[in-house]
């Protein structure tokens, strides 16, 4: 097999390779230093040895992917489709008032077949490699204003990240390490759709942020928007969260992603189940309104309903926010990430805006 790229080495196999670690710390500072990805490495970079160097180069190039097209939406939202090695994802920059967060992609399509995501509509193309989901966040951290730097990084693009988790895991080891990137565990999320068996390595072997999207209160009506609820039941994966909880002393930073649709899960009985499931589950619940495409028979609730149901959860003490659609003008919201379909087949959702 190839050699991995730099983008994908942790620190101590670079430092094996370079034969130093301090070698493989300035290697990190200058890749993470440049203003954008490379085209491929040069044959020296500056405090590493070109002796050591060159024949490293020759081995295992970068790994950076071509924007084959750029959205952005008023709110500032920004959605890059990267092409990766023949197959097309997509990426999203969501900046805030001091921070940006890069939402990534895991793979190329998924392997899930929740009704509520287009995504689904892909299919499942390939896994991504851990330099693949390294590069996009590099990509979108090159766009991102001074004041507002990348530091944040969800893993809640195209694809289930649990059933690619041994690239996933080391795409966060990398980007968590020091000298550079240096991203706070805690500022790097990780979601599931729920793959219990990837679910109980995750909380045991790493200390990132967990989102779980749980987006129903019974089995019956979770089963009805994704089917792999038949296999791994809601009980099962509150009962791993609970273990976790009890383990960790509730250090985890833990999410509950509750997406509303109307008339399906936003009653107040569903409202007041969800308190109860969530008892011993130290989490917050983020409520996501519905993010619609085109095809879709499920609804999107109205805001005063959306706002009712927060209001009933937040009066019971379980602590919710409401996570209002960002980039829904260029389908860079929730749920809405299928435009890319890999080579040839990308379709831009609507006419590129520049950046600002």
């Amino acid at each position: 097999m190839p050699a991995r790229p730099l983008n994908g080495l942790t620190l101590e196999e670079l430092s094996e390779e370079l034969q130093s670690r301090t070698r493989a710390v300035e290697a990190l500072k200058w890749l993470y230093g440049l203003p954008e990805l490379p085209e491929r490495l040069p044959e020296t970079i500056p405090e590493v040895s070109h002796r050591v160097w060159r024949p490293f180069a020759s081995r295992h190039g970068v790994l950076t992917p071509r924007v084959r097209d750029r959205q952005v939406s008023p709110d500032g939202t920004t959605k890059y489709a990267l092409e990766l090695h023949g197959a097309t994802v997509e990426a999203v920059r969501i900046p805030s008032k001091d921070r940006s967060t890069v939402c990534i992609s895991s793979q190329a399509g998924c392997t899930r077949r929740c009704a509520f995501c287009a995504t689904k509509e892909l299919g499942f193309v390939r896994h991504l490699t851990a330099e693949e989901m390294v590069a996009q966040y590099m990509v979108a951290r090159a766009e991102a204003p001074r004041d507002k730097p990348a530091s944040n990084v969800v893993f809640m693009g195209m694809g289930e990240p649990f059933d690619n988790l041994d690239e996933v895991l080391r795409a966060v080891q990398v980007l968590t390490q020091g000298p550079v990137p240096q991203l706070r565990q805690v500022s790097v999320t990780v979601s599931t759709s729920g793959v219990l068996p990837g679910l109980k390595r995750f909380l045991t072997e790493s200390k990132a942020s967990l989102a779980l999207s749980l987006n129903a209160t019974t089995d019956e009506v979770r089963s009805q928007v994704m089917p792999h609820n038949r296999i791994w039941p809601i009980a099962s994966l509150l009962d791993e969260l609970k273990r976790d909880a009890a383990a960790s002393g509730g250090r985890r930073e833990t999410l509950i992603e509750y997406v509303l649709f109307e008339g399906l899960n936003d009653s107040d009985d569903d409202a007041d189940r969800l308190v109860a499931l969530l008892a011993e589950v130290p989490a917050r619940v983020n409520l996501i309104p519905y993010n619609p495409y085109p095809g879709t028979t499920l609804r999107t609730p109205s805001e005063a309903r959306v706002a009712e149901f927060h209001e009933r959860v937040v009066r019971q003490g379980q602590l919710c926010l409401v996570r209002w659609p960002r980039g829904r003008e260029i389908a860079a919201a929730c749920g809405q990430l299928v435009r890319s379909t890999g080579g040839a087949g990308f379709q831009p959702s609507s006419p590129t805006t520049p950046s600002s």
